[in-house]
């Protein structure tokens, strides 16, 4: 039995926001989910982050609140959260002056994803994210499924960025399991946006199989969950945007650590996508699902 762990990076929107939208599933055997959970708490617990959510987006930015205090690195955990509390409160002091209350609402909403990490310097974040892919990428019974679409290129009539790449992740999952005789149930991030939807296409893929195989080893529709309760979900957040990042901005310090874990038949990474309609794309990850045009 195998587990799938998916998540996305990118906003699904093709008029605006990132150029790339990224589904990813995270899959590892069921036996091994207790070990493996283990050793990412053990990596969390390094940096005070045992009962937090790691948020790849959020702890991988600067912080502004940060950077004007001199020999922050120098200062205790508890003096930094002291500290950066501190700029926090001016600078929500600031804004509510301005009486916007978009920008209100929009900063009280930066101040709690970034809380949990505040007594962490910009590149003690950046480790403890290195330490976890790098964990990842030791977990040889790992797989990773992924679909890279770039929206400016998306032409599917009738069909949505999330539907084709849930689509794509759902079928090269089926592949493996059929490989190996094995059975697998999906695992999601809880988004009511999408929920219904995927839902009803899953039961869809159940009746009449994708455009591309029958789904016979996968049980039930989607199991969602909210990601703060499960590290596994929270690190296929982390490599949905370490794919985004690479895509987007050829940065390599988290993808590198991970891409090793797609999953390859006869040297060919037939786990992974970067879809461009027409366009021709000899990038690494094109060149590497045996794309050449």
């Amino acid at each position: 039995m195998y587990f799938l762990y998916v998540d996305e990076s990118g906003i699904e929107d093709l008029t605006g926001g990132t150029n790339h939208f990224i589904l990813i599933g995270l899959a590892i055997p069921a036996e091994k989910w207790k070990s493996l959970d283990l050793n990412l708490l053990q990596i969390k617990q390094k940096y005070q982050l045992e009962n937090q959510e790691i948020h790849t987006a959020w702890m991988a930015r600067r912080y502004v609140e940060q950077s004007n205090l001199a020999d922050f690195g120098k200062l205790s955990w508890n003096e930094r959260r002291m500290e950066v509390e501190r700029n926090i409160r001016k600078r929500a002091g600031q804004i509510g002056i301005q009486g916007n209350q978009k920008k209100i609402k929009n900063y009280r909403k930066e101040v709690s994803k970034i809380r949990p990490y505040i007594h962490l310097t910009f590149d003690e974040r950046k480790k403890c994210l290195i330490d976890l892919a790098a964990e990842l990428g030791r977990w040889g019974y790992l797989r990773l499924f992924a679909e890279a679409i770039s929206k400016p290129h998306f032409t599917i009539q009738g069909n949505q960025p999330y539907e084709i790449a849930f689509e794509q992740v759902l079928t090269r999952f089926q592949a493996f399991l059929a490989a190996f005789d094995e059975k697998g149930i999906v695992i999601q991030d809880n988004n009511s946006t999408v929920a219904p939807r995927l839902n009803q296409l899953m039961r869809k893929f159940h009746r009449s199989g994708t455009f591309f195989r029958m789904i016979d080893n996968i049980i039930e529709t989607p199991f969602f969950v909210d990601s703060c309760l499960t590290s596994m979900i929270q690190m296929a957040d982390l490599c949905a945007y370490a794919l985004r990042r690479y895509i987007e901005k050829d940065e390599k310090y988290l993808w590198e650590l991970v891409e090793n874990r797609i999953d390859r038949k006869d040297g060919i990474a037939v786990g992974i996508r970067h879809f461009t309609g027409k366009r021709p794309c000899q990038c690494s990850i094109c060149q590497s699902h045996g794309r050449y045009l």
